[in-house]
């Protein structure tokens, strides 16, 4: 938990449910937190569930009315972190998403699968691409890495029935985890509990595209390099300079 007063930070450790109830009520104005999702993570009993209402209860009550809450979840138990957190009496305002390319594919071969199952082996050929030495090598284990010439299963299916599920697997690549984001009830209105708490809304400007240079090509025209307000020909995308991605015709 980290705090920031007068532009200082406090790091505080230990259990939340311990040390929030310390904390002095409607004393914070934002929370970010990346919580257990709720999968067993290598069997660990502190990510056997989401944390319950008990949590968002602590945490409601050391927030400023208005106070958005951006909650990272995992993309199989999300739905329960989101109905905790509205039952511990957040408002749900809208759902975001951190995008990502790193995440590593744990799907089960189900094609291999009939094969191992019918007792069929497949033509081993040698490990390629990211099926190295030193590297994970998926379907075929963690039992290779560090060989230093690795052997890996054909993608050709050796049973009829194998062929049949070709390309099948179980499990989608990790490429997101969606953030719920939710707000304390408001003090008034907007405009009321912004001037009385110093808390109100998003800062949507501040999470504006940026308008650096980039090069658009419009319909019969030369790509163009465009900066800020850029004029361009008709057809050619803008920047109008507010961080905003525009199209125009003449």
């Amino acid at each position: 938990m980290i705090i920031n007063a007068n532009a200082k930070m406090k790091l505080i450790h230990g259990d939340c449910l311990e040390e929030m109830p310390k904390l002095e009520e409607n004393s914070i104005d934002t929370i970010i937190t990346d919580p257990p999702y709720g999968l067993s993570f290598m069997g660990k009993n502190w990510d056997h569930g989401v944390p319950g209402v008990a949590f968002w209860e602590a945490a409601l009550r050391v927030a400023k009315p208005g106070t958005m809450l951006f909650a990272f979840g995992g993309t199989r138990t999300v739905h329960r972190l989101a109905v905790a957190i509205e039952d511990a009496g957040w408002i749900i305002r809208d759902r975001m998403a951190w995008i990502y390319g790193s995440g590593f594919p744990k799907s089960h071969n189900i094609s291999k699968a009939i094969d191992k199952a019918a007792g069929a082996e497949r033509e081993q050929i040698p490990a390629t691409g990211g099926l190295h030495s030193n590297r994970n090598l998926n379907d075929d284990g963690w039992s290779k890495i560090g060989t230093v010439s690795p052997m890996m299963d054909s993608q050709s299916p050796a049973t009829p029935a194998a062929e049949l599920w070709d390309g099948y697997g179980t499990a989608l690549k990790p490429a997101h985890e969606p953030i719920i984001l939710a707000m304390k009830p408001l003090d008034g209105t907007f405009a009321q509990n912004a001037q009385k708490w110093g808390v109100a809304g998003l800062w949507i400007d501040g999470g504006k595209v940026g308008t650096e240079e980039r090069t658009y090509k419009g319909a019969g025209a030369s790509p163009q390099k465009l900066s800020g307000k850029g004029t361009g020909d008709t057809g050619v995308g803008m920047l109008d300079g507010s961080g905003r991605e525009n199209e125009y015709t003449a």
